[in-house]
């Protein structure tokens, strides 16, 4: 088998992958070991989507920080004025759908954008949100309607 791999590498390596999936279905005949299992992205994040759609009463900034802009910018992928601009799109719903209009300021938000991108982070986990401020996690559900 080791020398089967090293073939097809090679052969991938020159643009020729043929053989390469009936020597993956060999090898993970077991298909239930060779599928990674969990959630999709998509489906791990739909609730920054949905925060992001109907704003909040009340934990903005805090969002802004450890939530929203390290999924807009590190997992989205999002350049510094698309993530702005869709912060400002959250900012906006607080205000509408909850009266939470106080100003944050544009050059804050930026400031978190730059230094979100440069250190990589993720956004903080319902599960992490709920050990490190259970308060805002109160919020979440209050608007995600789990709470």
């Amino acid at each position: 088998m080791p020398g089967d791999w090293q073939s097809i590498l090679k052969a991938c390596s020159e643009g020729r992958c043929g053989g390469a999936e009936e020597l993956l279905k060999e090898a993970c005949s077991n298909r239930d070991m060779c599928i990674r299992r969990g959630r999709s992205a998509q489906s791990r994040y739909e609730w920054i989507e949905t925060i992001i759609k109907r704003g909040v009463p009340d934990g903005r900034s805090r969002l802004i920080l450890y939530v929203i802009s390290r999924y807009l910018v590190n997992v989205k992928g999002l350049s510094d004025d698309e993530a702005l601009a869709t912060i400002n799109d959250f900012l906006r719903a607080s205000c509408e759908k909850h009266g939470n209009c106080g100003k944050i300021y544009q050059s804050w938000i930026r400031n978190v954008i730059r230094h979100v991108r440069r250190g990589g982070w993720k956004p903080w986990s319902l599960d992490r949100i709920k050990r490190e401020d259970p308060e805002l996690l109160h919020i979440i559900e209050k608007v995600l309607g789990n709470g």
